[in-house]
C-alpha cells in the first residue's frame, strides 16, 4: 500500500472521528484518546522507526495521550483534586517516550537530532517541580538556598582558576 493511500485512509478516518465528535457521539476525553491513538497508529503504519521523519506523528500522539490522561484523572478526582504539576509531568513523560521509542535508536545521528526530546522533557519536569514547590509554600525557602549556592560557585571557580594557573606555571 502506498503512502498516499495510507494517508488518504487516515484523513477519512480523522474526518469521521471529527464528525462523530461534532454530533456528540464521541465525548471530549474519548475524542482525545482516539486522536492520540490515531497519531500513534499512523506512526506505526508509516513504518515507525524506518524513517526519522515519522517522529512527526509520534510527538502529537504522545502529547495528546498525556493530555487525555490528565483530563481523565482530573475528572476522576473531582476537577480540583489533581495538581497542575501532574500535567507537566505527563508532558515530560511524553517527550521521554519519543526519545525511548524513536530518536534513541538513530545511533548515527548527531547529538542534537538524537537527544533533542530529552531537553523539553527536562524543562517540563523542572516546571512541574517549580509548580509543586510553589503550591506547597516551599519555593521561597528553596530560593533562599540559591544565595549560598552562588557563593559556593564563586569560591569554587576562583579556586579552580588559581590551581590551574599554578599548574600551568609549574609546567613551563
Amino acid at each position: 500500500m502506498t503512502k498516499s493511500i495510507k494517508g488518504g485512509i487516515l484523513l477519512i478516518i480523522a474526518g469521521v472521528f471529527l464528525l462523530l465528535n461534532q454530533l456528540g457521539v464521541i465525548p471530549g476525553q474519548a475524542f482525545l484518546f482516539l486522536l492520540a491513538l490515531g497519531f500513534i497508529a499512523t506512526y506505526v503504519l508509516l513504518g515507525a522507526r524506518k524513517e526519522y521523519g515519522n517522529v512527526g506523528f509520534l510527538i502529537p500522539g504522545t502529547v495528546l495521550l498525556s493530555i487525555a490522561l490528565y483530563a481523565s484523572f482530573s475528572e476522576a478526582f473531582g476537577g480540583g483534586g489533581l495538581s497542575p504539576a501532574f500535567f507537566f509531568i505527563g508532558l515530560s513523560i511524553s517527550f521521554l517516550a519519543v526519545f525511548l521509542v524513536h530518536t534513541y535508536w538513530y545511533r548515527k545521528m548527531d547529538h542534537g537530532e538524537r537527544f533533542w526530546p530529552l531537553y523539553p522533557a527536562a524543562g517540563l519536569l523542572l516546571l512541574a517541580v517549580i509548580i509543586s514547590l510553589g503550591s506547597t509554600g516551599q519555593l521561597v525557602e528553596r530560593l533562599n538556598l540559591l544565595n549560598y549556592l552562588w557563593i559556593a560557585v564563586l569560591i569554587g571557580l576562583g579556586t579552580w582558576l588559581i590551581v590551574s594557573s599554578v599548574r600551568r606555571n609549574k609546567e613551563r
